[in-house]
């Protein structure tokens, strides 16, 4: 070979090496570490669910009164169950994941189709998170209300809120059968009704 083919076969290696360098894909090294990070997230919405007991569906029934004043008449099943207790109660499923505070209220005074009045004052209720012959007791009652009120507070999931109902009646009220409707509601524990 010639020198001048020498020189013409160094150039087009060099050419073609200079051009390789160019475009091939280039490396870093370098002696540093990286960090990086992401934001986790997630929502978990109150669920709750109650449950009121075959009896208390059936109503609360005070039965027939044949002397006034009566006070403190007591609601069928107010003491029907195990050891006298009550099977008047509501009860949180065990599928909630919250605890509950219950609402109650009545729709109206107790009224009898001739339009005569026992004020809803004068039904009452007690309740408790256990129940047996004293337990919920009369000491403790409280007055329904037309507006919903706390009736029962922090009841654990698969708990249950035994409730006894009683109603005054005065003198000389007249004769007739009464109703009105009450209601009950769970809400979350600290949350208003």
């Amino acid at each position: 070979m010639k020198n001048e083919d020498l020189v013409l076969v160094f150039f087009s290696f060099l050419f073609i090496f200079s051009l390789s360098m160019i475009f091939a894909p280039k490396l870093e090294i370098t002696g540093y570490a990286t960090e990086g990070s992401a934001v986790s997230n997630v929502t978990i919405t109150s669920y709750l669910s109650i449950e009121m007991s075959t009896n208390l569906t059936e109503g609360i029934l005070f039965g027939n009164v044949t002397e006034l004043p009566a006070t403190d008449i007591n609601a069928s099943h107010n003491y029907d169950g195990t050891s006298s207790g009550s099977t008047l109660y509501l009860e949180v499923s065990t599928d909630s994941n919250t605890n509950v505070d219950f609402c109650a209220m009545a729709n109206d005074d107790l009224i009898s189709s001739g339009l005569d009045i026992i004020g809803v004052g004068n039904q009452t209720y007690s309740n408790s998170t256990t129940t047996d012959a004293g337990t919920p007791d009369l000491a403790n009652q409280s007055s329904l209300t037309k507006s919903y009120v706390k009736s029962g507070i922090n009841v654990e999931q698969g708990g249950k809120l035994y409730y006894r109902f009683w109603l005054d009646i005065p003198a000389a009220q007249p004769a007739g059968t009464y109703n009105n409707t009450v209601y009950f509601k769970g809400v979350n524990t600290g949350v208003s009704c």
